[in-house]
């Protein structure tokens, strides 16, 4: 698991792998205008704000990246269930926010949303059934945005997830204390801000 620390930090952000040519998005995406922003440094995996993991209360999901994963090895893509069981799940705000971005991207993203948290940072929320919210909108940190779906590039249905600080994605890390494990899988649960 990845600890919050500035050495730890800077060898993650060094080692990122960069995407595989055959990996790219369409270049008219949004999924590709972000796959092009890289970390700046490690402050990144420093203060942020408290995110939540983006479901219901009481529901286990599993989490998980993969060498050549657009736009960062740090997206993370969950599934709840099996085959088609998450598609129509309710996806919740990982904090409060207001809606930066509520769009479709048929090079890659589908339908998503992003959210400012201020001081740069933001998530994402990718392949979404529908979109609950619109821009400008402001969203607590339990808010459902919209339903996990199946829309732009995938395989089927799954959330695609980023935390993002200044345009980049960074290692992702719920409540106070829990890492995202990279590559994955791992099992991730909301206990708060239900």
């Amino acid at each position: 698991m990845i600890r919050p620390a500035l050495a730890a930090a800077a060898v993650l952000v060094a080692l990122a792998p960069a995407l595989p040519a055959n990996a790219e998005p369409a270049p008219q995406s949004y999924m590709a205008e972000r796959a092009a922003i890289q970390p700046k440094s490690a402050d990144a995996v420093l203060a942020r704000p408290l995110l939540r993991v983006p479901f219901s209360c009481g529901e286990n999901w599993s989490g998980a990246s993969r060498s050549g994963h657009s736009p960062s090895y740090y997206s993370l893509d969950f599934n709840w269930g099996s085959g088609r069981d998450d598609l129509g799940k309710p996806v919740k705000s990982s904090a409060a926010g207001t809606v930066v971005r509520s769009a479709y991207d048929a090079g890659g993203y589908g339908n998503y949303i992003e959210i400012a948290h201020g001081d740069g940072w933001r998530t994402l929320y990718a392949h979404l059934q529908n979109r609950a919210v619109a821009v400008n909108d402001r969203v607590t940190n339990s808010t459902q945005i919209g339903r996990v779906g199946d829309t732009g590039n995938v395989t089927g249905p799954h959330l695609h997830y980023e935390q993002i600080h200044n345009g980049a994605v960074v290692a992702a890390k719920f409540g106070t204390s829990t890492w995202a494990t990279y590559p994955g899988p791992d099992t991730y649960a909301r206990i708060r801000d239900c």
